[in-house]
């Protein structure tokens, strides 16, 4: 009998070799480091006793010595099977070896079955600093694996583990945050939770004031429980007068002072970015005072973010120093989106500066659409008056989308529709990332106004105290930079 268990663990001893070395190179991160003498002897042993009848015993013990050398055991359980063992039993126990040791559920096969335990052990390989407690469980893990386990059988498939690892992650893999939303931007935080509750959690702000007009402000997040320590804090601001841009300063000092993970603003509207420069002394540029107080914030660790949409002259970003940083975006991707649901052929820029700053995305997603470039040509009888001109393409026969990173009141926007309806343009309409239209000025382009003019006006909520009171049955669309900011993030 020995010499035929001794016979078995020769055979047993070149395959387990041969399965361990494939094995061991699909799984290089996998596998501890130890010398390949103790390696392939582990193997042998667990080999040689399954082929001699007591390997579940034989391979717990050696699992027990050796423990993070289980897949390497599963491999010599594989090489047994070779030389006869029962294939059942040698799956079996490599199942439970990579649910036991798996530290990426990629490994795992798409068939297998994957219980509450097995499910909790690699949710907790995945997060070792992840504190497990019984309360955290009870409000994330067990519901969202009752979740899964749609049918009640008690276990799940892998592609389902995945998706907990990302959800537990927050989202795809991406950061979660405390929101604390500046005034006027409280719809847009609801809106953010309402898109990924399990990755934004909001907590409201009371933006009181003394008698005296002085803030009293009090922040959501602190009470019962600090959730704004160690956590990645998203604080969406609108500078959209001078009394809430000091408010909000006054918070975001405060918040990063309270310990936070990392600080993120998002300032979708930059108003002062056309201040950047001055033409005569004394003249104050607001877009450098600005900077300064955001540089001027108390470091939390890396630089706070700053993320801008269609920021107005670009080298604003280089204002940023010290403690806070520029995150430059855009919003040219929702009419991107937009434009094959509609019947716009051509796409005008109101001078060379948007052209060369917008062009190549309409360049890239959309080749078959018309470029018109316009621009303002001097009076050669009154030097002092500009004209706007079609400089380069046609707009004969094209429904004309006019493009610019902002309005204020509208004017240059209504000249280049004049031109280009003059230029033989069948229909024409607008696309601004910010809507500032001071004075309500957006009434003149709404029927029966002075500057009528366009089919539809795009424009995108990143300045919600105007883009809330424009009116729906109008030329008017707003374009929600909700998508756009998750992905950003």
């Amino acid at each position: 009998m020995m010499r035929a268990i001794r016979s078995g663990a020769r055979s047993a001893r070149s395959l387990a070799g041969r399965w361990a070395r494939g094995l061991r190179s699909s799984f290089p991160k996998r596998l501890p480091n130890m010398p390949w003498g103790a390696f392939q002897r582990l193997h042998t042993r667990a080999a040689a006793s399954e082929a001699g009848g007591s390997g579940a015993s034989l391979l717990a013990r050696a699992l027990s010595r050796r423990p993070k050398a289980a897949v390497a055991a599963g491999a010599a359980v594989l090489a047994s099977v070779a030389v006869g063992c029962r294939t059942a039993m040698a799956k079996d126990i490599l199942h439970d070896l990579k649910l036991k040791y798996a530290f990426d559920v990629t490994t795992l096969k798409d068939d297998m079955k994957i219980n509450v335990n097995d499910a909790r052990r690699i949710l907790k390989n995945y997060y070792p600093h992840f504190i497990w407690l019984d309360m955290t469980e009870d409000k994330f893990f067990l519901p969202l694996f009752d979740a899964y386990d749609k049918d009640g059988n008690g276990w799940i498939n892998k592609f389902q583990l995945e998706d907990m690892i990302r959800r537990f992650n927050g989202h795809s893999g991406s950061t979660s945050y405390t929101i604390i939303a500046a005034p006027g931007m409280e719809n847009f935080a609801n809106s953010l939770v309402d898109a990924d509750p399990d990755r934004f959690t909001y907590f409201p702000t009371d933006w009181a004031k003394f008698p005296d007009g002085s803030d009293n402000i009090t922040v959501g997040g602190f009470r019962p429980v600090n959730r704004i320590r160690d956590e990645n804090i998203l604080f969406l601001a609108s500078f959209h007068n001078n009394d809430v841009t000091l408010s909000q300063f006054y918070v975001l000092t405060m918040l990063a002072e309270s310990f936070p993970k990392d600080l993120t603003i998002l300032l979708p509207f930059y108003p002062t970015a056309t201040m950047e420069r001055v033409a005569k002394e004394g003249t104050c540029a607001t877009a450098n005072t600005l900077a300064r107080f955001f540089g001027g914030l108390p470091r939390s660790g890396r630089p706070h973010r700053v993320m801008c949409y269609d920021l107005h002259t670009l080298q604003n970003r280089f204002y940023l120093q010290g403690s806070a940083l520029a995150s430059l975006h855009t919003a040219f991707p929702l009419l991107l989106e937009r434009i094959p649901s509609t019947s716009i052929d051509s796409v005008a820029f109101p001078d060379d500066g948007a052209q060369k700053r917008f062009g190549s995305y309409f360049k890239r997603s959309h080749p078959d659409l018309e470029l018109v470039v316009c621009g303002k040509k001097r009076d050669q009888y009154d030097p002092m008056k500009r004209t706007v001109v079609v400089k380069e393409g046609s707009a004969q026969g094209k429904h004309v989308v006019i493009v610019d990173d902002m309005v204020q009141s509208g004017g240059t926007l209504y000249e280049c529709a004049k031109v280009l309806r003059a230029e033989g343009a069948s229909s024409v309409s607008a696309f601004v990332t910010h809507g500032i239209f001071p004075r309500n000025s957006w009434k003149r382009f709404c029927k029966g106004g002075d500057r009528a003019i366009f089919e539809n006006f795009f424009v995108t909520n990143t300045n919600p105290q105007v883009t809330d009171q424009l009116p729906e049955n109008e030329c008017f669309e707003v374009l929600d930079i909700k998508e756009l900011v998750i992905k950003d993030l």
